[in-house]
């Protein structure tokens, strides 16, 4: 696509430029194609392209727009059959069909103008939802049946019908769209692509599993038939491992009876699916009438009876669970490292942005925002963003700039199509610094709307002191760098910002977050993170970030179910929120649950790979599985992320654990030697414990580091007991492993996993003083999975 072929905006070329262009006005809307058509929005993305909300000027009105895939376009022939395959849908005139319009092209480019539907498909009503009433099913399929009707007799089929393909209007009405693709159904040797399969795997009819050429209306039948499957059961009829494996099966299979999914469906309901899906076309019923005039003979009990209307209704706030899957509807995007085109120093401005960007984003229903970890990588890339987001798998992508000028700041953002690289969204916003966040409110409302989703967040007050707004951002730098030092210094900073925006809840949380972290050597922190959490969760409790400031806070303090208790609230309204998904996996991991630890913990990983303690709790969680080759690899990848101190610390553990002195030895032996001069006190005492087999207890290291453990939190006292009964039992020190075990318990200790699986505890686990101990350690793991599972 050449710099040319865009009108009123210059075409997608590269990275955005910090310098004025036509692009970057200050307000530039979407590109237009084809001289006429301005693109507002995007509805979705497909299998044959890209369908975007456009205004047509030249009559004023809203359509849909799909811009076909080139490589589709692309193929001999295609071209001409497209246009004639249009000009058939156009003769379908119905109030059940999305009415056809136009067909253009926009430099190599080829696109079709519809009817737009404002509503939503009936593949989001049916994730939402699930089985629906009968009597709502027979209404909505009635409606199918008779746009079906008229397109069949128009000589037009499908092809491709399916939940993704129906729109249910805000007012009611049922619409198909895409007849506009499907090709008619006369036998033409010039239209057919012989031997090649079209449509979607689960609905497909057998027929085009096999790649016939003589498809007509029964194919439609068959995917209603599945349609209908779908609309009753709330499950797909044909699912399978791989696309062969679902369009495969109905080959040597009878269609599935949706009474083995829903026992009460009438049988009546049943014979009609199963005649839609018969494997033989000639078995089928021979047109979308028939199906109509017998879904109207069903005797529908009362109870089951449903007054037509609008099926657009927010969804309620779902149990979180660990994935990131997309669900139907949604749509992906990735926020690109904003950068800075001002001085170094300013480089917290660019990323905080970045950061504040994609949390608002994420709180966002209907969008699936690639997560900070993963779009970090790309931080300074200089790549195309469209090919950095076929990597990232997204839709569409956002990428800006930010600079610091005399008066305030400059920033340029932009967001455009992966598929074909149309610009949704531009526009440069020249501030004082007071306005920062304030202008990213701005880009989130815009993007939004350009991707035809409501922003769910309600709107917050973003803090308008620059001083503030500076020092928050430069606080939350330092906090995500995770160690004690900078966690000190970012404490500081959020104190100052706070002076000057005392009830801002971003930085509220970001203070209780950073608080709650020093509380591990300095318990007196617990309570100052609680006071401010309570603060940001009263003034905010829509956000992710409270919730899980409360959720440091009381794990810190002690209260662990508690803690689960918010981390599920923080998940809930922020899923993409990294920390939350760590730390729940982590305490999971600790009281047990090995298994949905797991789960946790690779969601976390998936959503921050760059984030502290995910790798190396989930190396802990693999070596209570059994699994020490994978212990091994996460440890490496933990090495990577956190640096040698995380490394050191928990690899020794693991060697301690399997009485592995030889390995350890190895290991430490290649260490460089001024790595080795440098090594922490704890290290040094765990590491001459596991090499040399010296007690460490009489030491005065020993002494001075894990000796007083009462400065800190509850949980550095089980911790650094953990590893007293542990050097204990490694050197069959029988009294002080008694004493050690005792302290940790005492302590707080919640870890049930490691007081069952742990091989250094193997000789101990029968003694009176392991199993006094467990059972107290097994009622306070008891109550944290009990918060857990509750709804």
């Amino acid at each position: 696509m050449s710099s040319g072929e865009m009108r009123g905006t210059p075409a997608f070329t590269g990275p955005l430029s910090d310098a004025p262009t036509g692009l970057l006005v200050s307000s530039a809307p979407g590109d237009r194609l084809g001289g006429r058509y301005t693109l507002l929005g995007l509805l979705g993305v497909g299998g044959m392209g890209s369908v975007y909300r456009a205004r047509d000027e030249e009559l004023d009105e809203i359509v849909a727009l799909k811009v076909l895939r080139q490589d589709l376009i692309g193929e001999p022939g295609m071209a001409e059959r497209f246009r004639r395959e249009v000009k058939l849908a156009r003769r379908v005139t119905h109030k059940n069909v999305a009415r056809v319009f136009d067909i253009g092209d926009h430099g190599s480019d080829k696109y079709l103008t519809m009817e737009y539907v404002e509503g939503e498909p009936l593949s989001t009503l049916i994730a939402r939802q699930g089985a629906l009433p009968v009597a709502r099913v027979i209404e909505i399929a009635t409606a199918v049946c008779a746009g079906l009707g008229a397109a069949h007799a128009a000589g037009v089929v499908h092809r491709d019908l399916k939940p993704e393909n129906v729109l249910v209007e805000k007012g009611g009405r049922v619409v198909i769209t895409d007849f506009g693709i499907a090709r008619a159904c006369i036998e033409d040797a010039a239209r057919t692509l012989a031997g090649t399969a079209v449509g979607t795997p689960a609905y497909m009819s057998p027929e085009q599993v096999q790649g016939l050429s003589d498809i007509d209306a029964r194919a439609d039948i068959y995917a209603l038939g599945a349609m209908l499957y779908e609309l009753f059961t709330g499950d797909k009829a044909w699912k399978g491992d791989s696309i062969v494996t679902v369009a495969a099966a109905r080959l040597v299979q009878p269609p599935p009876d949706p009474r083995s999914k829903r026992p009460e469906l009438p049988t009546a309901c049943a014979t009609v699916v199963l005649k839609c899906m018969a494997r033989d076309r000639n078995d089928r019923y021979a047109t979308a009438q028939a199906v109509a005039e017998e879904l109207s003979n069903l005797t529908v009990p009362a109870a089951n009876r449903k007054v037509m209307g609008t099926l657009v209704v927010p969804a309620s706030p779902e149990q979180p669970g660990p994935t990131a899957a997309t669900s139907p509807g949604e749509k992906t995007v990735a926020v690109l490292p904003f950068r800075n085109s001002g001085a170094a120093e300013d480089d917290y401005i660019a990323e905080g942005l970045t950061d504040d960007l994609i949390d608002m984003l994420s709180m966002t229903r209907g969008l699936k925002v690639r997560p900070r970890g993963v779009v970090m990588r790309f931080k300074g890339v200089d790549s195309d963003p469209r090919e950095i987001g076929r990597d990232l798998g997204v839709q569409v992508v956002v990428e800006g700039n930010v600079r610091k000028t005399p008066v305030g700041v400059r920033i340029n953002s932009r967001l455009v199509s992966v598929a074909d690289g149309f610009q949704l969204w531009a526009k440069r916003f020249d501030r004082p610094e007071k306005d920062l966040l304030v202008v990213n409110d701005e880009v989130a409302k815009a993007i939004a709307d350009a991707l035809t989703v409501d922003l769910s967040s309600p709107a917050r007050e973003a803090p308008t002191d620059p001083v503030a707004i500076e020092l928050y951002l430069r606080a939350r730098a330092e906090y995500r760098k995770f160690w004690h030092v900078f966690v000190e210094k970012s404490v500081t900073l959020f104190e100052q910002a706070l002076e000057r925006a005392p009830d801002d809840p971003t930085i509220l949380a970001g203070y209780a977050m950073a608080r709650a972290r020093m509380a591990f050597g300095s318990g007196d922190n617990a309570p100052l993170a609680k006071k401010a959490a309570e603060r940001a969760v009263t003034v905010a409790p829509h956000l992710g970030e409270t919730h899980l400031a409360m959720a440091h806070a009381l794990f810190q303090l002690g209260d662990v179910s508690g803690a689960v208790r918010s981390l599920k609230a923080a998940i809930a309204r922020a899923p993409a929120l990294a920390e939350a998904h760590m730390q729940l996996g982590m305490i999971l991991a600790e009281v047990g649950l090995l298994d949905e630890a797991a789960r946790w913990l690779e969601t976390a990983q998936g959503l921050d790979p760059s984030a502290h303690v995910t790798a190396r709790t989930l190396a802990r969680v693999s070596f209570m599985r059994g699994d020490w080759e994978r212990t091994l690899s996460l440890m490496d990848e933990a090495r990577r992320v956190e640096g040698e101190f995380a490394y050191r610390a928990n690899i020794g553990r693991f060697l301690m654990w399997r009485r592995d002195q030889e390995h350890a030895r190895q290991i430490f032996a290649s260490f460089p030697a001024e790595e080795n001069e440098r090594i922490s006190a704890i290290q040094r005492i765990v590491w001459e414990a596991l090499i040399n087999k010296t007690s460490p207890f009489d030491l005065p290291d020993y002494q001075d580091i894990l000796g007083p453990t009462s400065a800190g939190g509850w949980r550095r006292g089980a911790y650094f007991h953990q590893l007293a009964t542990e050097m204990a039992a490694y050197l069959d020190d029988d009294e002080r492993f008694q004493k050690g075990l005792a302290g940790a318990v005492a302590a707080g200790l919640i870890d049930l996993a490691w007081i069952d699986m742990c091989p250094l505890l193997d000789k101990y686990r029968s003694t009176p003083e392991v199993q006094r101990a467990r059972i107290i350690v097994e009622e306070r793991a008891s109550r944290v999975i009990e918060a857990y599972r509750a709804g």
